[in-house]
């Protein structure tokens, strides 16, 4: 006679074993293939290409470098930030030049807004999820702009 059914006796051992196998395979192929996004001194380029492109593209007359950038700051729990700023002087004056300057940005490369400017404030922050970099852009003066810009925070390796 056979054996009824269900009264089979498995162990469990075996079953518990295989499982956090394939658990701990499926975490290791999970972490290795996202994207951990540029390092810093990717960023770092992106952020000094983005800045000089952009002030050539808005007829900057001359570019003064303020921030050379080019180095490791240390920033959070073992992490790393670029920098890289410049002073431009131009041939016109214009009120919309931040937005216009935005919108060059959001076009070109996908910036979005981080910080919005407003009546009295003539300063605005985008920012670039996807290269680890914003932007600040300020008119002080009416022929002036400046354009400063960060990585985000990165961790070191």
């Amino acid at each position: 006679m056979g054996r009824a059914f269900g009264t089979e006796t498995i162990s469990m051992v075996g079953v518990w074993r295989w499982a956090a196998a394939v658990g701990a395979v499926a975490v290791v192929i999970g972490c290795s293939t996202g994207e951990r996004g540029p390092t810093v001194e990717q960023a770092g380029l992106t952020l000094q290409e983005h800045i000089t492109e952009l002030m050539e593209s808005v007829g900057a007359e001359e570019m003064v470098v303020i921030d050379p950038g080019g180095r490791d700051v240390a920033c959070g729990v073992d992490g790393v930030k670029r920098t890289y700023g410049v002073r431009s002087t131009l041939n016109r004056s214009d009120r919309h030049l931040l937005a216009e300057m935005v919108g060059r940005l959001s076009m070109t490369w996908s910036y979005e807004v981080d910080k919005p400017y407003g009546p009295g404030l003539p300063r605005t922050t985008v920012k670039l999820a996807s290269s680890r970099v914003s932007i600040t852009l300020e008119t002080p003066s009416d022929h002036e702009v400046l354009a400063v810009g960060e990585t985000d925070c990165i961790p070191r390796g």
